[in-house]
């Protein structure tokens, strides 16, 4: 075995060592998520790909699919976790349309991407769309009141009140909403830890 060899062999197993869930918004919507084998899960705008291995854990054989709009790093980051059965996949997003088939997701979940969604309904209702009839949608954010006074979110986010997020669920066809209000921790910039609110809005389709 050469050494490239060694190295691909070493990072598989780092990605697919078990980990604990950290105490952030995007394990804490992971940890709310009852996966069972073999379902099909699409992400929205995954940011990175440090929960993974974590999601991965909850059940065997999963099929995962996370959405890009640009051509980034972030697909090489994705194709390393095609271990141990589960498949990895990916789609484009062009002119807020998600390039996936109708029903055939089980779940769909995404964290802090909807501030950028240039479209939040149509984005809605393409997650819709491509879940399973009983399938849900897990939507994690920082409402208004919190987000829009920290200082580093003054230019190119659009945030969102509880209310509003609600009715954009009712607008794309989802039926039993629900509303949960979390924290998580994080180091602001001075490197303490600090607790954070944030609201999860989960729906599913008919």
């Amino acid at each position: 075995m050469d050494e490239q060899e060694d190295q691909n062999t070493l990072t598989l197993k780092l990605k697919t060592d078990v980990l604990p869930p950290k105490n952030t918004l995007i394990f804490k919507l992971l940890q709310d998520l009852p996966l069972k084998k073999k379902e099909n899960v699409l992400e929205i705008g995954p940011i990175d790909t440090e929960h993974l291995s974590y999601l991965f854990q909850k059940a065997r054989n999963i099929n995962y699919t996370g959405t890009y709009l640009a051509e980034t790093g972030i697909k090489n980051e994705l194709s390393t976790y095609k271990t141990n059965g589960n498949t990895v996949d990916f789609a484009k997003i062009t002119d807020n349309e998600f390039d996936l088939q109708d029903n055939f997701f089980d779940w769909c979940f995404t964290a802090n991407t909807i501030y950028f969604w240039p479209d939040p309904l149509k984005y809605l209702s393409e997650s819709y769309r491509v879940l399973k009839s009983g399938g849900k949608m897990n939507l994690a954010f920082v409402e208004k009141n919190f987000g829009a006074h920290l200082p580093w979110t003054q230019f190119d986010f659009t945030f969102y009140e509880i209310n509003e997020v609600k009715s954009l669920f009712k607008q794309s066809g989802f039926t039993k909403i629900e509303v949960k209000k979390m924290t998580e921790t994080i180091m602001d910039q001075n490197g303490k830890e600090i607790n954070k609110p944030f609201i999860m809005v989960s729906g599913q389709k008919k």
